[in-house]
């Protein structure tokens, strides 16, 4: 996965988990008001002649990313990344996800105003680490990692942290956009949209934000580009590996003999992973990682749905700030993803 995909919104996780034990829930009162605490507005750094030129420079760059997400492509405006705080080597905190180990479904946590979520964050590594194995003692697969950032949806003015000034270029316009959108549009309950819409638009923005910079024929332009025809590629690859998988778990062999094949499967698609015809090495990491089924369920987390929005996107004539419009309207449906779906087909041809 690509930098940004590690920039997950933690959020109401991390602070609505009035239904979760009483530690837990003050480990994350805590984590959070202390980055609270350490916030320094951007505006009193820059002014600041003694600044690092390097950290000037970052800065700068976020507060243009944010201009270019706000008024070209219409998403929310709003007083994140205003503020920066310094968190050392990171990461801010970590992510757990599980599923069963013989079907591709995540475990859920309820949470107060936003709904069920497939993960649970935590400031805590030890503390995850714990829940971590205990799930593992229940059977279950997990997948425990750490988050870059997050959005908090307006609740807190989301800060810059130092660990974000460490991306490149792309993948930093990419990282803020994604948020910024995750705070201009979000659907309680409906996590693989929320994340799938704002991976769309963090990458379609990212890029035209590029061009617009850059130049459409500039090197950083090319790489994005280079990384996007990979992203694709690996997708429908890892779709491949998915529907082995669910074939598998819906077959009528016993539980141990399907933890036994899809062991086969997994080692299988390592091996078809060097015949990709890939032009970056953004995946390089994929054969030497473990796979299981909560792995699959992360990827998929942010990738279910990229389609329908993209399709969305062209129907409007590559206009991004068109698109966003009609993505906001989502809010307000009862199925959000039948709602795009029911405007492409009546809209196909009409837009442009």
């Amino acid at each position: 996965m690509s930098p940004t995909r590690s920039a997950m919104i933690a959020v109401l996780p991390l602070m609505c988990g009035l239904n979760l034990e009483l530690g837990y829930y003050w480990h994350l009162v805590r984590g959070q008001a202390r980055l609270l605490w350490n916030r320094r507005p951007v505006s009193n750094m820059l002014a600041n002649r003694r600044l690092d030129p390097g950290v000037r420079e970052r800065l700068e760059f976020i507060q243009e990313v944010r201009r270019f997400a706000e008024f070209r492509i219409g998403l929310s405006q709003s007083r994140n990344y205003t503020s920066y705080i310094d968190i050392g080597e990171g990461p801010v905190s970590w992510q757990l996800t599980a599923s069963p180990r013989d079907r591709i479904e995540p475990v859920q946590w309820t949470y107060p105003v936003v709904g069920r979520f497939p993960y649970r964050g935590y400031f805590d590594l030890n503390r995850a680490k714990r829940d971590r194995d205990r799930l593992e003692a229940q059977d279950f697969d997990t997948l425990l990692r750490p988050v870059g950032a997050y959005s908090t949806l307006g609740w807190f003015e989301d800060p810059i942290l130092s660990t974000m000034l460490r991306y490149r270029d792309g993948d930093l316009a990419e990282l803020v956009i994604h948020e910024l959108a995750h705070a201009t549009v979000w659907i309680p309950g409906r996590v693989s949209f929320n994340e799938s819409l704002a991976t769309f638009v963090g990458e379609a923005g990212a890029l035209q934000f590029m061009r617009e910079r850059h130049g459409p024929d500039a090197a950083v332009v090319t790489d994005m580009l280079d990384r996007r025809s990979d992203e694709r590629t690996f997708k429908r690859f890892m779709r491949d590996v998915a529907e082995a998988l669910q074939a598998l778990y819906g077959s009528e062999r016993s539980y141990g003999e399907k933890l036994k094949e899809r062991e086969i499967i997994f080692e299988g698609a390592k091996r078809r992973f060097h015949r990709l015809d890939l032009k970056t090495g953004v995946y390089s990491r994929f054969p030497r990682r473990r796979l299981n089924n909560a792995v699959m369920m992360a990827y998929r987390t942010y990738h279910e749905k990229v389609d329908v929005f993209e399709n969305v996107y062209r129907e409007v004539g590559g206009d991004l700030e068109k698109a966003v419009r009609i993505f906001r309207e989502c809010e307000s449906q009862a199925d959000p993803s039948r709602y795009l779906e029911d405007w492409l087909r009546k809209n196909i041809g009409r837009q442009r």
